[in-house]
């Protein structure tokens, strides 16, 4: 479960940007569906999903790449990097201050009945602080903290007394390089107390651009029957008529290639993926008989074929409690396709939540999002992008939120000017 993610100084944002999965406990609309109990006690609902709303270039897609970014130094600087190379952050370009400031990422989350808090700061060479605070029993303990000491240039660490390892720390701290993440070195050198919090971004987060999809992971699951009879569940709830859906399995070096393909083309292809399977995809529909009849997927809409493509991660989602990161989700999927994505995750009773970007507006006339599901995020004066809620706007009563945000009476739309040309 996330509860709120911060970031600073990273790409086209310059001042900090919070967006958070906290419920408003003002608003009371929509409250069993749309949001969620946590299980801790006296912690505030989150939120199930909430839309970023924005005019190209204002930094909608940097949101997610900062979150992308995080998941990754996390997962993989203690074993992937090599010493002395560069961490792959920018900073605000368009401030001569900022330029030379760190990238600053902070994260709350909740796992396995925990809450976590950890904190990163990083430029191209080395992190300069990094810190870990668990609510195991409801209060505070920060596990460990990482500074980088100017004056000794080395690294300052501090640990709780609850934070397990004892001498095992120094050898963590020794193998920890300015260029990794101590969180993700300790995790190799097996701390068991960090796991869960360190699973929580390896198994719980899931980023995704609906146009990268393909059909292979929706195909493989639905091998398993009772995952075929989910995505034939969700796609048939779309309106989209489907009885069946088979799935054929080949090889790679079973395929017929074209005639004029060069031989040392083919052979190199067949050497790569030799034993790598591809999925065909049939749906079937009866005809006026009642006889079940084949269509190849390549027959299907391109809609179709993107809600299957989209139906397997979906569900993987929403059976299993991820938070899910979707960088436009109309790219792909008819508008009408996405009200009906969203709705189907508040109505069901996972804990599974979306953060997406979009353009289309329609969504805010629907009436299935709460205005703090709702952020626009626009750049001010100095081409920096600044982040916030509709609830921070008041909405009268009636008022079309649609109308209101295409009006620009809450910002977060290009300001388009006239261009006029030669001889004009």
């Amino acid at each position: 479960m996330l509860i709120k993610f911060n970031v600073q100084n990273y790409r086209s944002i310059k001042d900090e940007c919070e967006l958070s999965m906290v419920a408003s406990r003002y608003y009371k609309e929509y409250e069993e569906n749309n949001t969620f109990d946590t299980g801790i006690p006296d912690f505030p609902r989150l939120l199930k999903s909430v839309v970023i709303y924005g005019p190209n270039g204002t930094g909608k897609s940097t949101i997610m790449d900062a979150m992308k970014f995080l998941e990754r130094f996390i997962l993989n600087s203690a074993k992937n990097s090599q010493a002395e190379e560069k961490i792959d952050v920018s900073p605000f370009r368009l401030c001569s201050i900022a330029r030379s400031e760190p990238s600053n990422f902070e994260i709350s989350f909740i796992e396995d009945g925990t809450r976590y808090e950890y904190g990163l700061s990083v430029t191209t060479e080395k992190v300069l602080e990094e810190w870990l605070i668990a609510y195991p029993k409801g209060s505070p303990q920060k596990w460990f903290h990482r500074v980088w000491d100017q004056d000794s240039e080395d690294y300052a660490y501090k640990f709780s007394k609850s934070f397990a390892g004892g001498r095992l720390r120094q050898d963590w701290q020794r193998h920890t390089r300015p260029n990794s993440s101590f969180f993700s070195v300790a995790i190799q050198f097996n701390n068991e107390q960090l796991k869960p919090a360190f699973s929580w971004f390896q198994k719980r987060v899931a980023i995704m651009k609906p146009e990268n999809l393909s059909s292979e992971f929706t195909a493989e699951e639905c091998k398993d029957t009772d995952f075929k009879r989910k995505v034939i569940e969700f796609i048939t709830s779309a309106d989209i008529a489907v009885d069946d859906i088979q799935i054929k399995s080949r090889k790679f070096s079973d395929v017929d290639f074209p005639d004029n393909m060069p031989q040392s083309f083919r052979e190199e292809i067949k050497k790569t993926f030799k034993d790598k399977e591809f999925h065909e995809v049939f749906f079937f529909r009866p005809d006026d008989t009642g006889a079940a009849v084949a269509f190849a997927f390549s027959e299907e809409s391109n809609g179709t074929q993107g809600l299957f493509n989209f139906a397997g991660p979906w569900i993987d989602v929403t059976s299993h409690d991820l938070v899910l990161l979707v960088d436009e989700l109309d790219s792909s999927l008819h508008p009408l396709i996405v009200h009906h994505l969203v709705d189907i995750l508040h109505k069901q009773s996972s804990k599974a939540q979306i953060i997406f970007t979009t353009h289309d507006t329609t969504i805010l006339s629907q009436k299935i999002l709460r205005r703090d599901q709702i952020w626009l995020l626009k750049k001010n004066r100095k081409f920096a992008s600044t982040l916030y809620p509709l609830s921070d706007f008041k909405i009268r009563e009636g008022e079309s939120v649609e109308k209101g945000y295409l009006s620009g009476r809450y910002g977060g739309i290009p300001f388009i000017r006239d261009v006029k040309f030669d001889g004009e």
